[in-house]
């Protein structure tokens, strides 16, 4: 029987008051609270969509810039080919003029009236688009030099048959990856990321609604984390990152993402990780997600520094919260 690794945080209305016996344990000593919990009150963009011609160079740029001397060098180094390598496949398309089907207005208004994100799983499989965007991203990845199971997963890949590929990409969609075959699920993910971003980026974004807390308006995947951003008019507020098609969108700060409680909310970091990330705990539903102040560094990115910041994962989940998000490039 195949074995599915699951992570996110549950929907709004699976969220339960906590017993006693479900209250975290005492807070480590090393971890301290964070004082900064400022509120928006001007009016901010509801999303902002991805650019698929800058979005992965600026974050192949981060993960080689984060990499060298890092205790998980070897995996940056791996996602930083990787992003080269969706950068390049986006520059392909682009070059030869190719562009997602265009997505009935109908549909989406459809969609949209019945509180559901445009974009939905079925793309995955319906435009071809999306396996051209994987066939490319593998020719082009450079794997020189990376280990026996890296280039393994990309020769098994390139050998598996459409529909196989196109149910590992169903999978990973909806937050679900075979535990057997976790390297090519990598690479699958990171071929969706191209094509759900090229998705998003050809959407309305004054068509787009809230559909429920920590979940993306534009195709309903989970968020990696979240951004205090510093733009013009949104300085200082927060937005939620997509895992699946890169989409911002706002998020009303100290507020859990995962059950939409505003009590029971701290802020918690690691002078040795960064004093600019942070994680948000909850302790009504015991999740947690990071914050990442952009505001202060503009180099932050979600995907990137989510694995840079690792060592706060594991503190955290030390006191029985899990990530209420999903970074499709990091399953641990």
């Amino acid at each position: 029987m195949a074995r599915f690794f699951r992570r996110g945080g549950p929907p709004a209305e699976a969220a339960t008051e906590p017993t006693p016996a479900e209250q975290p344990v005492r807070k480590p000593a090393d971890i301290q609270p964070d004082p900064d919990r400022i509120g928006i009150a001007a009016s901010v963009p509801f999303v902002r969509l991805p650019k698929p011609a800058t979005l992965f160079a600026d974050r192949a740029k981060r993960l080689k810039a984060i990499a060298p001397g890092h205790p998980l060098e070897g995996y940056l180094d791996l996602l930083a080919r990787i992003a080269a390598a969706q950068a390049e496949v986006v520059a392909q398309r682009a070059f030869a003029g190719e562009r997602p089907l265009p997505l009935s207005a109908e549909d989406v208004a459809l969609r949209s009236d019945n509180g559901m994100p445009p974009l939905s799983r079925s793309l995955v499989s319906d435009d071809p688009n999306f396996l051209a965007c994987l066939d490319r991203l593998l020719d082009v990845i450079d794997l020189s030099g990376l280990t026996e199971a890296a280039q393994l997963a990309r020769t098994s890949l390139q050998a598996a048959a459409p529909e196989e590929r196109l149910d590992l990409a169903l999978q990973i969609f909806d937050g679900a990856f075979l535990v057997e075959r976790m390297a090519e699920c990598v690479f699958v993910a990171a071929g969706l990321q191209v094509f759900m971003a090229e998705q998003a980026a050809a959407l309305d974004d004054k068509v787009l609604k809230p559909v429920a807390d920590g979940v993306c308006p534009c195709c309903g995947g989970a968020p990696t984390a979240s951004l205090i951003v510093a733009w013009t008019p949104a300085d200082k507020a927060r937005y939620l990152s997509c895992s699946v098609c890169n989409t911002l969108w706002n998020h009303v700060r100290i507020r859990c993402t995962a059950c939409g409680s505003g009590e029971g909310i701290s802020y918690y970091g690691l002078d040795e990780i960064s004093k600019d990330v942070k994680v948000e705990t909850c302790t009504s539903c015991n999740s947690y997600l990071k914050h990442f102040h952009q505001d202060r560094d503009p180099a932050f990115d979600p995907i990137a520094d989510d694995v840079a910041s690792y060592g706060l994962d594991l503190k955290i989940a030390e006191e029985g919260f899990r990530k209420a998000g999903l970074n499709l490039l990091f399953v641990v």
